[in-house]
């Protein structure tokens, strides 16, 4: 049997015991905040003291919704002193998910607002559908229903999803993510006569997703000869990840 010599020994003990007190591997971050689990999320908006949030990379269903009070937030910009719709997040809470939708995080004991990362982009296209909503509201009348397609945009599932929450609890009116096409294929628009007798179809389609710069269409359909567009949107993204205002290149009604 191969020995080891005596002299060796002490030091074998000193280097497995620097291992086990060596912190996580190259690329792997030590847990930033207190709770079993962390997930990093953008803020979509913030409504009645509630924050709604798109898990970063989620799917279309990873959107939680988190009451703010009493749960405190650390920033890594020394200047801010408020959580903001666009930032990028960290929370630390419990583990659990409440399987809702959207879905609620379990026992949250701590928000860390990111150095990098902010885009206020749902914030923009919030904006843009409000102001769409307010313009030739006769369209608006009566309807119980929203239809929202922004698969032809640059943001990501969960913050698509995210947003058509944010725009569900402002107007207070259930919200379902689909194509135009799809919503004539299962019925809910009578592609006979095109008309959505109860719902207001909404979106947004940008001219390249891809692009530094952002152009786009907005639009509000309720039927052949009851629809909005706002075309040739442009917005600007600084430095920082903030949008500027939108600037519509024309108006268009049928």
């Amino acid at each position: 049997m191969k020995r080891t010599p005596i002299l060796l020994l002490p030091l074998l003990f000193l280097f497995l015991l620097a291992a086990c007190q060596a912190g996580p591997a190259e690329g792997e971050a030590a847990a930033p905040l207190p709770g079993a689990a962390q997930v990093t999320c953008r803020v979509v908006d913030i409504q009645d003291g509630q924050a709604i949030l798109a898990q970063a990379e989620g799917r279309a269903s990873d959107v939680y919704v988190l009451p703010l009070e009493g749960i405190p937030v650390t920033y890594a910009q020394p200047d801010q002193s408020a959580l903001r719709p666009g930032d990028l997040v960290q929370v630390g809470y419990g583990g659990t998910i409440q399987e809702t939708f959207p879905a609620q995080l379990g026992e949250v004991e701590a928000i860390q607002v990111q150095a990098q990362g902010f885009d206020d982009l749902c914030t923009l296209y919030l904006q843009v559908f409000q102001d769409l909503w307010d313009t030739d509201a006769a369209l608006n009348a009566e309807i119980t229903q929203l239809g929202l397609d922004l698969s032809q945009t640059r943001l990501p599932p969960a913050e698509q999803s995210a947003l058509g929450v944010a725009l569900g609890w402002r107007w207070d009116l259930p919200v379902r993510q689909a194509t135009w096409e799809e919503l004539v294929q299962d019925g809910t628009i009578d592609e006979e006569n095109l008309l959505w007798e109860d719902g207001l179809f909404l979106s947004i389609q940008e001219e390249d997703p891809a692009a530094a710069g952002l152009t786009f269409t907005a639009q509000k359909w309720r039927s052949g000869l009851g629809a909005y567009c706002f075309a040739q949107c442009t917005a600007h993204q600084d430095a920082e990840g903030q949008w500027s205002e939108y600037v519509v290149g024309a108006e268009m009604v049928s």
